[in-house]
């Protein structure tokens, strides 16, 4: 393998989660067996004492039953046993008299008996254990010192030999086992990370796909842990949602390209015409007027997509405030009159007096202009348009309904899309855009706003808002008072144009 192929493993996340668990893992083991060895210890160590203590009662017995004669005989024959380079006994008087021992040419280095014996009567006790490190020997001396009765005292000292060899043998074991385990915790780290990670490797796969122009490879949702799974689903449904954009963007923009080329079109002949042509005045006149039409068009057209655009981003600021609804359902019908008289529709207004909302009034005033525009637009000579305005349960209704030529049943879904014009509309002068903004204001006062419709018969739009948007409102009160009373109809009819 590398050295570039080392460093690039070295440095994924498999590798460090790796590294991490062996580490974690190995200091938990290490910890263990540092534990179990102590434990271990202590009690080898804990049955040598009792071993002794054993043998200090023992050699009491026997001073009791034959005296210091009885006792040497016993001393001999148990050096004789375990061997005088194993262990030594030594017997005293209470005033620190050395009365009896074994060999003790491989136990250089003991204390004098009188300073066992001064031990014992500072201690109290009827025994003292110490441990001993003697030049002769390779291993510590484990000694005990007890009272065996009549003013004796027994010193009683083995090698620790075989208890640390035994210890020795334990420690022996544990290096290669913490070797195997440390090699074992690795092996088992790298698969779980390697299996855990298998799911965010696959989303890295799918987005390269996916940076390649790929936009329809997905991640597969399998069962690699409930987060990796969550964030292969978000993953996926933000590829879809991505793919939407893709496309909403393909079909605004081939819009854009078709509605922007007609005037730009125009625009270019009527410039060409006015240098290539020797014009009269009013036909000068008239070529201009045919371009600054043109120019509003367009400008009208981009200035609302930056405001469905801010709307639906949330970065238009709306001048909240408390409007009139009624007020504004008034001063819009009056705007659109005329237009209805020249259409010859009846125009019918039902408002509440007085029904104010918390909102920007500016932004209202454009929902219900481009609601009565449309509404107008499409409904033919002889038809009627009426506007109501109702409280119902803390919400304001506004209907806009019409006789117009309906919206068919496969168009309902998109017609609030941007630039979606319906089949039956193509003919109508327009841009696709006034519903589309419709929504986007309807959504920034935080409402709904809904259509039915049936071809032939009319449409109507409901528009629904909260009676208390954005920051409280002087008018909050009354408001509130006003959804709880029976609303006062005012009517106002348009006397259509015969």
């Amino acid at each position: 393998m590398s050295l570039k192929k080392i460093l690039r493993i070295k440095g994924t996340l498999a590798f460090r989660l790796t590294f991490w668990y062996s580490l974690l893992f190995s200091l938990s083991a290490l910890v263990t067996f540092l534990t179990i060895y102590l434990l271990i210890r202590a009690i080898v160590y804990e049955q040598t004492d009792h071993s002794l203590l054993a043998e200090v009662k023992e050699f009491s017995i026997m001073q009791s039953a034959g005296g210091l004669s009885k006792l040497k005989e016993g001393m001999l024959w148990e050096v004789e046993s375990e061997g005088a380079k194993n262990i030594f006994l030594r017997i005293f008087s209470d005033d620190g008299q050395e009365l009896s021992a074994t060999d003790m040419s491989a136990w250089r280095g003991l204390q004098p008996a009188d300073r066992y014996v001064e031990r014992l009567k500072l201690t109290g006790a009827n025994h003292v254990f110490e441990t001993l490190r003697l030049p002769d020997q390779a291993y510590p001396t484990r000694v005990v010192s007890g009272s065996i009765g009549n003013g004796l005292i027994l010193q009683f000292g083995q090698s620790s030999q075989e208890d640390d060899v035994f210890l020795e043998i334990v420690r022996d074991v544990f290096i290669p086992s913490m070797a195997a385990v440390t090699f074992l915790a690795a092996l088992i780290g790298w698969f779980m990370a390697r299996n855990a990670l298998a799911g965010v490797e696959q989303v890295t796969r799918t987005a390269l796909q996916i940076s390649k122009g790929n936009f329809e490879h997905r991640v597969t949702v399998k069962d690699h842990g409930a987060e990796i799974d969550l964030l292969a689903t978000a993953f996926n449904h933000m590829l879809n949602r991505i793919n939407v954009l893709f496309r909403e963007m393909k079909e605004i923009n081939n819009h854009i390209a078709h509605d922007l080329r007609s005037p730009i079109t125009r625009m270019r002949a009527a410039a060409e015409m006015a240098l290539t042509t020797v014009m009269s005045p009013n036909e000068g006149k008239a070529a201009t007027a045919g371009m600054i039409e043109d120019c509003d068009r367009l400008l009208g057209m981009i200035n609302t997509m930056l405001d469905i655009a801010e709307a639906e981003a949330g970065m238009a600021e709306p001048n909240w405030g408390a409007v009139n609804i009624g007020q504004v359902i008034h001063d819009a019908c009056a705007l659109f009159m005329p237009v209805a008289e020249d259409k010859d529709i009846n125009m019918i207004t039902e408002t509440v007096d007085d029904c104010m909302l918390w909102a920007d009034a500016r932004m209202l005033q454009r929902l219900v202009g481009n609601l009565l525009d449309n509404a107008l637009k499409y409904t033919p000579p002889g038809g009627t348009v009426s506007v109501l305005v109702q409280p119902f349960n803390e919400q304001v209704l506004v209907r806009v309904n019409d006789t117009g030529i309906g919206i068919s049943e496969k168009d309902l879904p998109n017609i609030f899309d941007k630039f979606y014009r319906c089949d039956r509309s193509r003919g109508e002068h327009g841009s696709g855009l006034g519903l589309s903004l419709a929504k986007a204001i309807v959504a920034a006062h935080h409402g709904t706003i809904d259509v039915d419709s049936r071809p032939g018969e009319g449409s109507v739009f409901t528009v629904s808002l909260p009676c208390a948007i954005g920051l409280e409102g002087p008018y909050s009160g009354l408001i509130s008072s006003q959804v709880s009373q029976s609303p006062t109809l005012v009517g106002i009819r348009s006397a259509a144009k015969k």
